[in-house]
């Protein structure tokens, strides 16, 4: 009898801990930000609870204009989080080209300088709350985009365990406008990398205010796409993000051989910009012709400019070696061992050779080009790349770009694993995207970023394949299960290796899924050739 009793005793005790431990977090109706209360909307799946168009910083207008991100002002009443913020300033977005409405920011949501806001997706329910976090960064060229897009879902991660954050920052002359007055009113004496700025300020509310969505705030990993990865490659370079991200994945885009402004080349630039014409042609400010050269203009003027104006100024929107957001480029940040040291997931499709390159022409064009390119390297890379005529040269030239902007993800790990002691893990997406014209389109730039969400559209309805559907249940898994550990292994999916000295490999995601490799020729091209470019010796 008193075993019975001890026995219920324990058991009691046991079903206890189990069904506390289950229901640590529970997600309330209102969530307590350092801002104010707020309050979601359910997901398509009701298990999921969505917040949109969250401030994370105070709308950078008025005098704000090309300053920092500030501190968001608090509310009293509880705000509903059910609709997307506006976009930042640009261009209006429409489909072109392979990029149909999915791929496009959801334009009903306008424009506006007002635009520094996020959106959080999470599960109802945790069992700890320490779900790990991933902030994604849109692409766009950074003149473009935001968060509205419907390939930007994250639904379908948070339904795998992941706290998903998506955010819209500044883009074009108002993210990325360097001046000397603008520099002399700094605290740091810096201008120009606002973007940047608001994407740390992003980092910051979530280190203050993911826990309350079930969020571990020391698990952060940053996430983009195209110009997203240029951002998330700058953010792991950082010296303002320590402490504030955890890992990464860069997707169709490699820093390692980018060349980026100084800041006092961005400072010229800014001094240098204009008003452009009707026909969206520069305008020379020192024409004394032109009123409204905006170089010339005090920082009242320049800040008291209509959008629609600002728009037609001629100016590079990228980030800059400023000395502060960013010490120096990436090869020597690296090789200095001055980086984030944090895991990687660095990948390219198939489409972004001829996005980033492959330029296809004759024979002789592409014998050319090679010995521009490689110098007195072209032999090898033609030997590596033969080809007898025009037909020929395409294909090849399409194929080395490729296989360049894989190999960067090599040498990319390679220079982490010199200088640091955190894994990089590359892919290569192949999967044509099924749809209208997909023979067309191929792996385009972007084909990979609905697969990573596990988020597949229902305008493809008609379209989708069981192929797809398992792609982008094992592409996602990856994703989620990297951003739990820093490895994306232990998904019961084919095994990814981590980059290895020596090995051009990466993981193939597409119709197949398992490790690829170059052939011997080509990868003993490539590893010569950069060994020389990112003279690795030094």
């Amino acid at each position: 009898m008193k075993n019975s009793k001890l026995l219920f005793l324990i058991v009691s005790m046991l079903i206890l801990s189990v069904w506390t431990g289950c229901s640590r977090f529970r997600l309330p109706e209102h969530i307590g930000l350092d801002s104010g209360l707020i309050t979601g909307v359910p997901g398509r799946d009701p298990s999921v609870m969505v917040f949109k168009g969250i401030p994370y910083a105070a709308p950078p207008v008025g005098d704000l204009r090309w300053k920092p991100p500030q501190p968001v002002t608090p509310w009293t009443d509880v705000k509903v989080c059910d609709t997307f913020g506006p976009s930042a300033i640009q261009q209006a977005q429409a489909p072109f080209r392979c990029w149909s409405t999915e791929f496009i920011i959801d334009t009903s949501y306008g424009y506006s300088e007002d635009c520094l806001t996020l959106n959080v997706w999470t599960d109802k329910e945790s069992t700890d709350g320490k779900r790990p976090v991933l902030m994604f960064i849109h692409g766009g060229g950074y003149t473009s985009g935001g968060s509205s897009c419907e390939i930007y879902d994250g639904e379908g991660l948070a339904k795998k365990g992941v706290v998903v954050v998506t955010i819209n920052y500044r883009v074009g002359i108002l993210g990325f406008f360097a001046h000397p007055d603008l520099s002399a009113e700094s605290e740091y004496n810096v201008s120009g990398n606002y973007a940047i700025l608001d994407m740390i300020a992003a980092l910051k509310w979530i280190k203050n205010n993911i826990a309350a969505f079930g969020g571990d705030p020391n698990n952060v990993t940053i996430q983009g796409q195209s110009a997203g990865s240029s951002a998330v490659h700058v953010l792991t370079l950082s010296p303002l993000t320590r402490g504030l991200i955890h890992r990464a994945i860069a997707q169709s885009f490699n820093l390692v051989n980018s060349n980026m402004l100084t800041l006092a080349e961005a400072e010229e630039a800014g001094k240098a910009s204009a008003i452009s014409d009707n026909n969206n042609t520069p305008r020379d400010p020192s024409d004394d012709r032109i009123v409204e050269a905006v170089g010339m203009m005090t920082l009242e003027e320049m800040r008291a400019m209509s959008v629609e104006k600002l728009l037609t100024v001629s100016y590079r929107s990228s980030p800059i070696i400023d000395g502060y957001v960013l010490t120096g480029n990436m090869l020597d940040i690296l090789k200095a061992c001055e980086q984030n040291d944090i895991p990687l997931i660095s990948g390219m499709t198939a489409g972004d050779g001829g996005l980033f390159g492959g330029s296809q022409g004759t024979l002789a064009q592409y014998r050319q080009n090679a010995e521009r390119r490689y110098g007195d390297m072209a032999d090898a890379f033609l030997v590596a790349y033969p080809a007898e005529n025009d037909e020929e040269a395409a294909i090849q030239s399409g194929a080395a770009a490729i296989d360049n902007n894989n190999v960067l993800g090599h040498f990319l790990g390679k220079l982490r694993s010199l200088h640091g002691k955190s894994d990089t893990y590359i892919y290569f997406f192949t999967r044509v995207m099924p749809g209208p014209e997909s023979d067309q389109w191929g792996a385009f730039h972007t084909a990979d970023v609905p697969y990573g969400f596990n988020i597949l559209s229902p305008l493809r309805a008609d379209y989708w394949t069981q192929t797809d559907y398992d792609l982008a249940n094992a592409m996602s898994s990856y994703f989620a299960t990297f951003t739990r550990t820093g490895n994306p292994n232990g998904s019961r999916l084919p095994e990814w290796p981590a980059y290895q000295d020596g090995k051009l490999e990466f993981m193939e995601l597409g119709d197949t899924i398992a490790p690829l490799s170059l052939s011997q020729e080509k990868a003993d091209f490539w590893e010569a050739y950069y060994e020389k470019v990112l003279d690795l010796n030094q």
